[in-house]
């Protein structure tokens, strides 16, 4: 009934993972309590710590002091932080994806063993795992 999950469920690769995860006793990673967290792409450690680090995204130049042609002006340097999202919401949205996929499969293995009456020593029931688990 597992090598028979119809290529619209993910066909053998989905059957292989079924049966790989049914064996471990588990459930596909849906990355419970993971949220997008926003951190620094370069991060530089000294004696003081662990702190973000910077790049030069352009100049400027902005008067010291003085004024008209006594005006002393120096040019500085515009820094900015890149960031990324991590984990990245697409990578959440994946897992969360994958274990839906997974368990439209394993309904799919579950219809096919009731209507299919082959365990006649095992009953087969209703009980599944969560639909959505991180939507309580």
């Amino acid at each position: 009934t597992v090598a028979g999950i119809p290529d619209s469920l993910g066909g053998k690769r989905m059957a292989i993972r079924v049966a790989e995860l049914a064996r471990a006793g588990l459930t596909p990673d849906w990355m419970p309590g993971a949220v997008p967290r926003c951190v620094p792409t370069i991060v530089k450690q000294n004696q003081h710590g662990t702190h973000a680090g910077a790049v030069v995204v352009g100049t400027e130049r902005i008067r010291v002091r003085g004024a008209g042609a006594r005006a002393t002006w120096k040019t500085i340097d515009i820094l900015a932080c890149p960031i990324t999202f991590s984990p990245h919401p697409q990578q959440i949205e994946a897992a969360r994806r994958g274990y839906d996929d997974w368990w439209q499969a394993l309904g799919w293995v579950r219809e096919g063993l009731i209507a299919g009456g082959m365990l006649r020593e095992v009953e087969v029931t209703d009980a599944m795992p969560k639909v959505r688990p991180w939507a309580r």
